[in-house]
């Protein structure tokens, strides 16, 4: 076969592409949170919002995402019912949650739900590594 520029690109696309199928794929890991990212809600708990976006959930106006980080011993108290319902899981970390009558402890990619008016949330990071909360709020009627 005669080598020319054509058959000279398509071998080197050619040798390329191994490495690339049997390359592993790389996890991708949460946000590292500096210590003075968000608001702080609580000493040693702060909110970090990550967007809000129009909701296309009937009885949803709007979706919002945030993280609450959880500095070691960090917690945050029982407080008044919540004003939305709301989806929760931990991406890093462990916390002890008291949510509603229920009281456990959230490992990482543990997810739970809060309704709105009726359930009462704490959380405690009793570890001593950084505990990240994702919420999901589902917010407002749809119009």
């Amino acid at each position: 076969m005669k080598i020319n520029r054509r058959n000279a690109l398509a071998l080197g696309a050619t040798s390329l592409a191994g490495p690339l199928l049997v390359a592993k794929p790389t996890p991708v890991g949460a946000k590292a949170y500096g210590p003075t990212d968000g608001k702080e809600i609580f000493p040693g708990v702060r909110l970090v919002e990550l967007g809000t976006r129009e909701s296309h959930i009937k009885g949803y106006k709007t979706i919002a995402m945030e993280d609450v980080v959880y500095q070691p011993k960090g917690t945050s108290p029982l407080g008044d019912v919540m004003a939305d319902d709301m989806v929760c899981t931990v991406t890093e970390g462990e916390l002890q949650v008291t949510a509603g009558d229920m009281q456990f402890t959230a490992k990482e990619g543990d997810v739970w739900s809060c309704g709105k008016g009726s359930t009462k949330e704490a959380a405690t990071n009793n570890g001593t590594v950084v505990a990240v909360m994702r919420v999901i709020n589902l917010r407002g009627a749809a119009a």
